[in-house]
């Protein structure tokens, strides 16, 4: 039996193919972890959509994995494995190696002092962190939901960010002029692609406070925390303040998240 499920909710009974499902791979060498995990997510759906499991049982079997898919939404991923960083060498892999920066990276571990949450989600790109005793269904289906809902909603501006990259590196390795502005008028145009309706103002965002956007802004351009308070004309333990509020309520982890919502934002005003 091949080692995926699928799980997608049909709606009124339509005959119309769904949706493809999530793709979710677990990389963690106790078995009982992948089978746990599947068990709690049997009936998961999110926006009609199911879920495809793909396991990995070491950073070094979830290699070529993530290379054949690099549409991976989420990972789940054990730090203690063949080695006691293992997993944290498998996020630089993806992040840096393979320039995967959309997939969503939640480390799960049963040993936390060997891998502190605070060292590891400021140091590494990841998205959240929990430990294995709390591997209950309710925690479960939270976890996967806000990081699918990230993924969805930060997954245009990466695909924009890697187009971006193409062009600079046509432009670098000699492209016609002709072709690049080809490339450009099409991105411009939206190609082939069909017109879609502008998107509804992100909740998260509506939520912030004049005085947050103003700090989301700045952030945005780059600015440090001092950089901002002395444009705001505030104290830079202000600026902390305000950037844990906004991290809060944009349901981010980093500056770079937030930044890239920040654009969303500018977008919509």
């Amino acid at each position: 039996m091949p080692d995926t499920y699928t799980d997608i909710a049909a709606k009124d009974g339509s005959t119309d193919a769904p949706a493809p499902p999530w793709k979710l791979l677990i990389v963690d060498d106790e078995p009982d972890v992948h089978a746990l995990t599947k068990l709690l997510l049997r009936n998961f759906t999110y926006h009609e959509r199911g879920l495809e499991f793909l396991s990995a049982h070491s950073a070094t079997e979830a290699r070529p994995i993530l290379e054949r898919n690099p549409d991976i939404a989420l990972v789940l991923l054990d730090v203690v494995m063949e080695t006691e960083h293992a997993g944290i060498e498998l996020v630089n892999y993806i992040r840096d190696v393979l320039g995967n920066k959309s997939v969503q990276i939640v480390i799960r571990t049963g040993q936390p002092g060997q891998a502190p949450p605070l060292d590891v989600v400021s140091n590494h790109s990841i998205n959240d962190y929990k430990e294995k005793t709390e591997l209950t269904q309710q925690s479960m289906l939270l976890t996967v939901v806000k990081a699918l809902r990230i993924y969805e909603e930060l997954l245009p501006t990466f695909e924009a960010a890697a187009k971006l990259d193409e062009l600079i590196e046509r432009a670098r390795s000699g492209a016609d002029d002709r072709e690049l502005l080809r490339l450009l008028r099409g991105d411009a145009q939206g190609g082939d692609m069909p017109e879609t309706p502008s998107p509804a103002p992100d909740p998260r965002l509506l939520s912030l406070t004049e005085r947050e956007r103003e700090v989301l802004k700045w952030l945005s351009h780059g600015d440090s925390n001092k950089a901002i308070g002395l444009r705001l004309g505030v104290q830079e333990v202000t600026v902390k303040a305000h950037l844990r509020q906004i991290f809060a309520k944009l349901q981010v982890f980093n500056r770079t998240q937030a930044a890239s919502l920040a654009l969303r934002m500018n977008e919509q005003d």
